[in-house]
């Protein structure tokens, strides 16, 4: 059970590789004396030998991991850490282990660092979501004076426009859609346009309006 939770912990290269092989090294070297005091069993001295090859190759990875340590005193931690820890203090201590103290109090201290490591990540999600919520909340408000201004400044043309000046620029507006519809740019439209019927002679589906051009009178 311990060496496999130093084993998945290796691979996940875990900052308790120090404290999980240490411990797995001191387990295995027990399990080894205690199995060697039935050596005339065979399978007793198989797994003597075992856990002594164990033994001490957590003890290699330990010092090696120790050199590498960082003098972080509360290194992160991950859920998947922690995973692998409560399951494995969960059962030495349904065997009722000599070891489950040292356990979970591996335990204890890697799933509060990965608690702690998932709130880092949960509340930077909630802040960045606030400052997304803000922008858009300024976008909007903004977009939303600009289109009252906006219909604040059509009202007053309308008001001050005379008929025929209103008329004109109605025609433009006309102008520029229908230009528009057929395939011309709008920019191109910025005298004032003409119109006359001469029943569908234009061409366009639905419509006798044909577009001649020609300076405001």
């Amino acid at each position: 059970m311990i060496c496999r939770a130093s084993a998945e912990l290796l691979t996940l290269n875990s900052a308790y590789l120090t404290k999980i092989c240490g411990l797995c090294a001191l387990i295995c070297d027990a399990c080894a004396e205690e199995c060697e005091k039935h050596v005339t069993m065979e399978h007793c001295k198989d797994c003597a030998a075992s856990c002594r090859a164990c033994a001490k190759e957590a003890f290699i990875i330990y010092q090696d991991s120790t050199k590498k340590e960082t003098n972080t005193t509360n290194p992160i931690a991950y859920q998947d850490e922690c995973a692998i820890l409560s399951r494995c203090a969960a059962e030495l201590i349904s065997m009722g282990s000599a070891w489950a103290l040292q356990i979970s109090e591996l335990n204890d201290i890697v799933c509060k660092a990965s608690a702690k490591e998932f709130e880092s990540h949960f509340n930077f999600q909630i802040q960045q979501s606030k400052d997304h919520t803000d922008i858009a909340t300024t976008i909007h408000q903004k977009l939303l004076a600009e289109n009252q201004q906006s219909d604040m400044d059509e009202t007053t043309d309308k008001q001050t426009l005379s008929p025929i000046e209103a008329g004109k620029r109605k025609r433009r507006h006309v102008s520029a859609l229908l230009a528009a519809s057929m395939g011309r740019s709008a920019m191109d439209h910025t005298r004032s346009h003409i119109f006359r019927d001469v029943s569908g002679s234009s061409g366009l589906s639905n419509t006798g309006t044909v577009i001649t051009y020609g300076e405001d009178r």
